[in-house]
């Protein structure tokens, strides 16, 4: 059998289709047909049945279809270190919104580039919902996205959770109470645009329990979105280790609901018909490394304070 066998095989069973197989190879299905019939006779047994609504898998390729995986992985990872002695780089496509941009993208990029030291790292910044089109496409290789559920075809890992509370300034004067969903509608609302992920998710949670916005504010930057509720523009909802400097400062305060957001969920989201083998290492550093905390010049010189005092008493 031939790794072109395989790898038609192998993009069928986890598309259930030939025509899909195909696009994805960037061939034609007839040909993604014949290699998995060559397949079947090399192996001397039926892999798939035909039916009219698409393929189903039989328990022979059932029990190849791991193995089929590890084998492809394995090619991968030829390819890689004999790419590797030539000094080419191979590139690895990573998709991340832009609260995981501005705090621990700079962690992981050079984390990977260390793990990795053949690969070229190549982030793309956008909303969550043009990043999971992305890797629709095949323009991604993974991608860090607050939900945890993008669909069946796709294998999501949580990564970690990040406290979603309304803030506003103080010179808004809101009650220190919990505020009632409809009490809402009295203030100015400060939002991320349409097409966020985090958006997505809430929007939904929004509308079960009763909150309502009469004036909105949409605006696709978080740190504007900072900025704006740090000015007294409106009430948001913004990452609580983003802008817990700001509250402990005294530019923000929380505003308390009755009930209060859920966390949200952040999870390494990669297309399950991509084998290699490097996406699950990616998403343990992810796991690894993810920390929201905004990364400002005031915590970087207190963090680099303690390393020289940690380096004196050594």
């Amino acid at each position: 059998m031939t790794f072109k066998q395989l790898e038609a095989f192998y993009f069928s069973a986890r598309l259930l289709s030939f025509s899909a197989a195909a696009q994805r190879l960037c061939t034609t299905q007839s040909a993604i047909s014949k290699r998995v019939a060559e397949l079947e006779s090399a192996v001397g047994g039926i892999v798939f049945i035909r039916q009219p609504h698409g393929l189903a898998t039989t328990p022979l390729g059932m029990r190849l279809l791991p193995l089929a995986e590890e084998t492809l992985q394995l090619r991968k990872r030829i390819e890689d270190e004999a790419n590797a002695e030539k000094g080419v780089q191979s590139i690895f496509r990573l998709g991340i919104t832009e609260l995981t941009a501005l705090t621990w993208l700079t962690r992981l990029v050079t984390q990977l580039r260390m793990d990795f030291p053949s690969v070229k790292v190549e982030p793309v910044v956008d909303a969550g919902l043009p990043l999971l089109q992305r890797l629709e496409n095949n323009q991604l290789d993974l991608a860090i996205l607050p939900g945890s559920f993008w669909g069946q075809q796709y294998l999501t890992i949580p990564i970690g959770q990040v406290e979603e509370p309304w803030v506003a300034s103080p010179a808004l004067g809101i009650p220190g109470r919990p505020l009632r969903p409809e009490e809402f509608a009295n203030y100015p609302a400060l939002e991320q645009s349409a097409g966020s992920g985090k958006s997505l998710f809430y929007e939904s949670w929004h509308q079960q329990h009763g909150f309502r916005f009469n004036n909105i504010f949409a605006t696709n930057s978080l740190p504007v979105l900072r900025e704006l509720t740090i000015g007294g523009f409106g009430i948001s909802q913004l990452a609580m280790d983003f802008v817990r400097e700001d509250i402990d400062a005294g530019l923000l305060q929380i505003v308390r609901s009755d009930p209060m957001p859920p966390p949200m969920t952040y999870c390494a989201v990669y297309r399950r018909d991509n084998y290699d083998v490097r996406l699950k290492q990616a998403a343990r550093l992810a796991a690894q490394l993810c920390d929201f905390s905004m990364m400002t010049a005031r915590t970087l010189a207190a963090r680099a304070g303690v390393a020289r005092t940690q380096r004196c008493d050594e």
